[in-house]
């Protein structure tokens, strides 16, 4: 054993994938840079950035809702949203035997979700897949899909920036409806409604042993599926002091283009946006 370990220090050799895929993804970032460039210039050079210009401005004067996966989604809501634009994330797939709706848009942003669901995840079809390139360092490319720059830099106490061009940049606000909200907005979307972002989260006791920012789950309490979170799955701890300044963050953006985000949660503690009656809105 001894030996083994003088010809492999550190488990490079196990590790050799993940090297690879960080040195390919660093190395990479130049290029990336000036193929950014010429897509904000209206020259996409590669067919992701073609298929993201296409999303510039789409709904233009169109409203949408974003989706979150708090307890107090109605799943039965969904149907109700069959002609409307939407975003939705993570397991949101888990409704999809119990409605015929599905979302316009669909994304992942959160690492420990992508790596434990890829197989799930990278099925899904029927709607645009959006996630950020980042991911790439952490799971294989998902089919039919298409990717954006998405910058993690640390904000809180600040607010985070809002990014309008998922042609250069969007920013990480801690949550996936952050991110929803400012590729809505790239998209031309102003009215902005949000259901199931309950803003609240019970937390498990265990944590995991290597990494403590990162919970186990004994059992579901914060999603509206039953199997949301098995026993024993891992998620990153929830910080909603980050989330709230990422919510005032789109608040103030959103307002500044003359638009609105509206709150259609059934409850829950969001106060951030004024509230409206989802029912009311068909």
């Amino acid at each position: 054993m001894q030996f083994i370990r003088l010809l492999n220090p550190s488990g490079i050799y196990e590790k050799r994938n993940r090297i690879i895929t960080l040195l390919r993804y660093h190395s990479y970032h130049p290029v990336r840079a000036l193929q950014r460039y010429m897509a904000r210039q209206g020259c996409p050079v590669t067919l992701n950035e073609r298929k993201l210009l296409k999303l510039k401005n789409k709904h233009k004067g169109q409203r949408c809702f974003v989706i979150g996966n708090g307890p107090s989604l109605h799943i039965k809501d969904l149907d109700m949203l069959k002609n409307e634009i939407t975003f939705a994330a993570n397991k949101i797939y888990l409704s999809f035997d119990q409605t015929d709706w599905r979302p316009t848009y669909y994304a992942v942003e959160d690492s420990l979700v992508a790596r434990q669901n890829y197989p799930i995840i990278n099925q899904l079809n029927g709607f645009i897949k959006l996630f950020p390139i980042r991911m790439k360092l952490w799971v294989p490319s998902f089919d039919n899909s298409i990717y954006f720059n998405l910058k993690l830099e640390a904000f809180y106490p600040r607010k985070p920036r809002f990014g309008t061009n998922a042609l250069d940049r969007l920013y990480w606000g801690s949550t996936i409806t952050y991110t929803c909200i400012q590729l809505a907005c790239f998209m031309g979307i102003k009215e902005i409604y949000l259901i199931g972002v309950d803003f609240s989260f019970s937390i498990p006791p265990k944590r995991d042993d290597k990494n403590k920012k990162i919970y186990v789950s004994n059992g579901e309490v914060n999603h509206f599926h039953p199997d949301y979170r098995k026993p024993g799955e891992k998620w990153y701890e929830p910080n909603l002091h980050h989330q709230k300044q990422s919510y005032l963050a789109a608040r103030e953006a959103i307002q500044r283009l003359g638009g609105q985000i509206f709150n259609a949660t059934h409850g829950g503690k969001l106060e951030i946006f004024p509230r409206v009656d989802f029912d009311t809105l068909f």
